[in-house]
């Protein structure tokens, strides 16, 4: 008996899925970078055409606001929010880390979807946070977005200096004989201590602000 073809389901393409597009879209990026990623090439991945996309995603920018959505929802549900505050925070901070550590393509991804409904749901979840302890819910938006960005800039520079060609010209151009005492703590290659730092400065200038 033949196989009948896959049927189209409410005009959308068969064999095709706003799941797959997104796991396709995101190893697209992970592969080349997002500045060489365009819809044509996704599709091209796809083996579909261009048009099909945009019965899921209206935009190149509804697309990268959806993989950010994605992510940023999926990292809420990997760590345990019962916690005091800063604790939650604190582990909001670490699980940010790892998941841009292991998937280094959410930089590009959520830079650009800043104002995606993930992003947003966060800054608001870490502003009610704040707002209980009584801080302004101006001034508690404008901190967790800045907490948002800052995890966002110390894991960028921390894949940049993962390269062997950037750590040893980092550590050639740091090699003052004028700071022998500095130069012997400086953390160049463990950055754990670097960011636990940067956490912990951060919880106490929250806390100052409280």
């Amino acid at each position: 008996m033949s196989r009948k073809p896959l049927q189209q389901v409410s005009g959308r393409p068969a064999r095709l899925s706003r799941d797959q597009i997104l796991d396709q879209a995101m190893a697209l990026i992970a592969g080349g970078g997002g500045e060489t990623f365009s819809l044509r090439k996704l599709a091209q991945a796809l083996d579909t055409v261009p048009g099909n996309l945009y019965t899921y995603f209206a935009s190149k920018e509804a697309l990268f606001d959806a993989m950010a959505d994605r992510a940023l929802t999926a990292l809420d549900d990997s760590y345990d929010h019962s916690s005091d505050w800063q604790t939650e925070i604190e582990n909001w901070m670490n699980a940010l880390r790892a998941a841009i550590r292991s998937q280094p393509a959410l930089l590009y991804i959520i830079g650009l979807a800043g104002s995606a409904p993930g992003a947003v749901r966060r800054i608001d979840s870490i502003s009610r946070i704040l707002v209980a302890q009584g801080m302004t819910l101006p001034n508690a938006v404008l901190q967790a977005q800045s907490l948002l960005w800052a995890v966002m800039g110390f894991t960028m520079f921390e894949l940049q200096a993962a390269d062997k060609k950037i750590l040893s010209q980092l550590k050639k151009s740091g090699a003052h004989e004028d700071f022998p005492a500095v130069m012997q703590h400086l953390a160049l290659d463990d950055l754990n201590p670097l960011w636990e730092a940067t956490v912990s400065r951060t919880l106490l200038g929250l806390r100052g602000l409280l």
